[in-house]
């Protein structure tokens, strides 16, 4: 998980809220067209292409825009920009395992789910070279972090997959010697903490600082 920095509601979303009046009431179920399409991309991009959650690279067609607070519970904060978030899945194809905001569904519970919108968001989880996310070992975190991992379904064969063969890509990189040196460190470091020219993050890029930060302190290139 990754921190995401909200700023000022977009205007597509602000001027569709501006239309209410007496007979008509703005509500999540009429965004539709252009003004939800533009909405569901200003999401994708404010979180660098990246799921709120996991981390996976995603487009528009690929995701699906996430009430943090669920509608069902909370109605009041259906258009409400800072309880709407990009997450991986849209369409789920037979068989194919929900996670990230489709596992999540219409759970919520303040105390049990991190978000990503606090700035320590990150500080809740660690990461293990075979995929796994596991929670940190903070004793007031990880009551909240192994159930956030477990409702969000974080660690099904599929992520963890995904998250080994893009951490095998790197120590298989054949521009890279290993053991790699506190200047190589501190490269990648600096590449997956920030966004490419397009404003994109790597897929799974906490993933990578982690496990980047802790061989520098292995190493003691600290």
């Amino acid at each position: 998980m990754k921190y995401i920095r909200k700023t000022n509601e977009p205007e597509v979303l602000a001027n569709f809220k501006a239309q209410a009046n007496e007979d008509w009431q703005p509500s999540y179920e009429l965004l539709r067209g252009k003004d939800k399409q533009q909405f569901h991309h200003h999401l994708i991009s404010e979180q660098g292409h990246i799921c709120c959650y996991c981390g996976e690279r995603i487009v528009s067609s690929d995701s699906h825009i996430e009430h943090f607070q669920p509608q069902t519970d909370y109605p009041h904060l259906e258009l409400d920009y800072f309880n709407l978030l990009a997450s991986c899945q849209q369409k789920i194809q037979p068989k194919e395992p929900r996670h990230c905001g489709m596992g999540k569904g219409d759970w919520f519970h303040s105390e049990l789910l991190v978000s990503p919108l606090i700035a320590d968001c990150e500080d809740f989880f660690e990461y293990a070279a075979d995929g796994q996310i596991l929670p940190s070992r903070e004793l007031e975190k990880v009551a909240v972090a192994t159930e956030t991992i477990e409702r969000l379904s974080l660690n099904i064969n599929k992520l963890k997959a995904l998250r080994t063969g893009l951490i095998d890509s790197i120590y298989n990189d054949s521009e890279l010697e290993l053991p790699l040196s506190a200047d190589e460190i501190d490269k990648l470091i600096h590449y997956y903490s920030r966004t490419d020219e397009d404003g994109k993050y790597q897929p799974y890029c906490q993933v990578f600082l982690y496990l980047l930060e802790q061989e520098r302190v292995d190493r003691k290139y600290v």
